[in-house]
């Protein structure tokens, strides 16, 4: 059999020289692919979208172990920071991708494949040609039965090769008691952390005294006891009265943590990516279907949700039992409007400050604006979903890179400037703003992700270099806090 029209495009080689990582030499569509149904993931790790694929990815594989299928991550980088291979090989090691990627920093193989999108799938058949280009999320059935369909063609033409591709991923050897911890929170004399890639939280004193662990460590939706209960990725973390709520992402769940017991429920989410379908009903808020909540804050009784994945703020009355979307059309855009009309790009950090809720919208490298009183949304340093830089001043000036957290202060509000590697002060008096701690060296902090204070000293989430730092506004000085169990 000849390869019809729709089978006429060759798949590209990989360039020469092309950074490879999780896999133990660089591979080619000539010598490694052919034989094989291939599957290229385009994707970038700031990209929601994209950490929503990665487990489709994941499943698949498992369900093809053992024949002639690979997957391959190609990393086009979106953000300047993402073309650094040290930051893909953490953001892979967070993620827990096992496949093999190639490094695509200047989108010399995006632009081969005529991708326009992120996450876009390419499928390959075993004869080398490009069988479909699949933009967006592509869903599970979609992806296996492409895949089954081209291994049964396959095996008719006698084309697949004997068995797996053999690269050996490469090894993890961090051993920190933390890893890649996310959001805080600060109640009281209590630090909550969230340790994300251990899916577990931690319960401390400001000294790094840990009084409770919650979730046994392994990725799952188990309610119960905290010894017994279990998490995937956990970012946001707020207190209402004796609860702590837990912005469950991995899992799109809401949990809430009794804190006399430290006893885990969940109070809203279905356990599946919603998909934008159908109406649930808010006042079932466990039958409504979250998209990766990531950030919280506690306003009054309610609890608002940055919903990084709907590009939306929710808000939560755990009174009543109802959830809905607050603020944001769910379009990923930036518009400044009333609630309802404004638009917002994977918004991951909130605060209040007065009658504001701030937003760190961080896909378009913004903070954001919610006022309480009037119900309209402004901007307060950005521009658009390509603007960012690494700039102080007047708000005019200011350029930030995928901004994850803001915490507030004495007249201040402090900003996670993610991707700089850098924690910024924003003058609520002069509206200008400064680098306050960091200088863009990885050794000093490297991507932080949460911020809370207490006591006038920032408490930072150092996520790539797995551990919590208290900073001093007045000095500049940035301390460890090393974190241990509390003897009983």
């Amino acid at each position: 059999m000849k390869p019809n029209a729709s089978q006429t495009v060759h798949c590209p080689e990989f360039p020469s020289g092309s950074t490879w990582l999780n896999t133990s030499r660089p591979l080619t569509v000539a010598g490694d692919l052919r034989g094989r149904v291939a599957v290229l993931d385009f994707w970038t790790y700031c990209c929601i979208n994209c950490m929503h694929l990665l487990p489709v990815l994941a499943r698949v594989e498992r369900r093809f172990a053992g024949e002639p299928v690979v997957v391959i991550g190609v990393h086009s980088a979106k953000f300047i920071s993402e073309r650094d291979p040290a930051n893909i090989r953490r953001a892979i090691q967070r993620y827990g991708v096992k496949h093999p990627v190639v490094v695509d920093p200047v989108h010399d193989i995006w632009q081969r494949f005529a991708v326009k999108a992120w996450p876009t799938l390419v499928i390959v058949d075993a004869q080398g040609f490009v069988r479909e280009t699949l933009p967006g999320e592509t869903d599970e059935t979609t992806l296996t039965t492409a895949i089954g369909s081209l291994l049964d063609e396959g095996r008719e033409r006698g084309v697949l090769a004997a068995g797996t591709l053999d690269v050996a991923p490469d090894p993890d050897a961090d051993s920190t008691l933390l890893r890649f911890p996310g959001k805080l929170h600060v109640d009281g004399r209590r630090l909550y952390v969230a340790d994300s890639g251990h899916n577990r939280v931690l319960v401390t004193d400001f000294n790094g005294g840990i009084e409770m662990v919650i979730g046994e460590g392994g990725v799952g939706t188990h309610d119960g006891p905290a010894t017994d209960a279990s998490f995937n990725n956990p970012q946001g973390l707020s207190v209402i009265g004796e609860t702590l709520f837990v912005a469950d992402t991995g899992n799109h769940l809401l949990r809430a943590v009794h804190l006399p017991t430290f006893e885990v429920t969940t109070v809203a989410g279905t356990g599946e990516l919603g998909q934008g379908q159908g109406r649930p009903d808010p006042r079932v808020p466990l039958s409504v279907p979250l998209r990766s909540p990531w950030g919280l804050l506690s306003l009054g009784t309610h609890l608002l949700i940055a919903m990084a994945g709907s590009h939306q703020i929710w808000v939560y009355d755990p009174e009543n039992g109802v959830i809905a979307p607050w603020a944001g059309t769910g379009a990923e855009d930036h518009i400044d409007a009333p609630l309802k009309d404004a638009a917002f790009a994977q918004p991951s950090g909130l605060a209040r400050a007065g009658k504001f809720v701030v937003v760190a919208d961080s896909e378009v490298s913004s903070i954001r604006a919610l006022d309480l009183e009037d119900g309209m949304v402004r901007t307060l340093m950005g521009r658009g979903l390509f603007d960012f830089g690494d700039g102080e001043g007047a708000p005019e000036q200011t350029m930030l890179q995928h901004p994850l957290d803001v915490a507030v202060g004495a007249n201040v509000l402090y900003i996670a400037d993610t991707y700089n590697n850098k924690i910024k002060a924003l003058s609520f008096g002069s509206m200008e703003t400064r680098t306050l701690f960091g200088d863009g060296d990885p050794a000093t902090l490297h991507e932080p992700g949460g911020l809370a204070v207490a006591d006038g000293i920032l408490l930072i989430a150092d996520t790539n270099n797995h551990r919590i730092l208290r900073g001093d506004p007045r000095t500049g000085a940035l301390q460890e806090i090393h974190l241990e169990q509390r003897s009983n």
